[in-house]
């Protein structure tokens, strides 16, 4: 049975580009800072600023901290600790965008996928564009096969500052569990075509073109070390696919491309 969209996602969806609202004003900067640096993903960052605020203030723990260490305890993949920090925490006033959110995200981390589209809906349609909230819906929307709403998520976070990059391939793989190998490669052949240089996005359509019974292609930039390890990404793409002969092949040419011993492709080549 197809996920129905909450109401509200569609409204959005309808309504054109998400206007963004008046931040709260901080009424704790140190905190805010903090809660900054996170959002952008500098959590050495946000660590070395809580140690700063510790040692400045020992024994300080008010409730905009305490959200703040529930954040980056969420963005280094605790649901269980970040949760625990905002226990006593009211999703009321000022922190109440960043309360709701935390607990939508963790619901998501423990696979309670339904509850957490409803609430990453709701944060969605009731606090300013967060790139973290409008991606995780991307992400949870394409494994429940809703393509338009997947998409449109995608691309609001890409409008609220998420990185392009990993956005687009958190598209493609959306794509990918959806069946759509072509949607995938598509997707991702934009992104190496406008940013040659992304390592990331060119490593996942190799795989993906693997998938699809293609070669890739040599760059003319590719060393002979980077030639092996595209050619063995595609071999993986093959394998995953079924295409046992493509990925024998591929390896074969990994092999000999290769100038260095590499156990990664010995491995390889030693698979049925």
């Amino acid at each position: 049975m197809r996920l129905l969209i909450l109401p509200a996602l569609l409204q959005l969806m309808t309504a054109g580009p998400v206007a963004a609202q008046a931040a709260p004003s901080a009424h704790q900067p140190d905190a805010e800072a903090i809660r900054t640096a996170i959002a952008a993903g500098r959590l050495e960052e946000a660590s070395t600023l809580l140690l700063i605020r510790d040692a400045q203030h020992p024994g300080a723990q008010d409730d905009a901290l305490m959200l703040a260490r529930g954040e980056l305890a969420l963005a280094r993949g605790s649901a269980t600790d970040a949760e625990r920090l905002i226990e006593g925490v009211a999703a009321e006033g000022a922190l109440r965008c960043g309360v709701k959110r935390i607990r939508a995200l963790a619901l998501m981390e423990r696979a309670h996928d339904d509850s957490a589209i409803d609430r990453l809906g709701a944060v969605a349609e009731g606090c300013a564009p967060d790139w973290r909230v409008w991606r995780a819906l991307g992400t949870l929307l394409g494994e429940k096969s809703e393509r338009d709403a997947s998409r449109f998520a995608f691309a609001q976070a890409l409008a609220a500052g998420g990185d392009p990059s990993m956005l687009r391939n958190d598209r493609a793989r959306a794509l990918i569990g959806m069946g759509d190998l072509t949607g995938a490669a598509e997707t991702l052949q934009d992104g190496v075509t406008s940013a040659p240089q992304d390592a990331a996005s060119r490593q996942l359509l190799d795989l993906v073109n693997g998938m699809r019974g293609f070669e890739p292609e040599r760059a003319a930039s590719d060393t002979d070390e980077r030639w092996a390890q595209r050619l063995a990404d595609a071999a993986d793409g093959a394998r995953r696919a079924g295409r046992t002969a493509l990925a024998r092949s591929l390896i074969d040419q990994a092999l000999l491309a290769s100038p260095r011993y590499d156990e990664r492709l010995l491995a390889a080549a030693k698979r049925p």
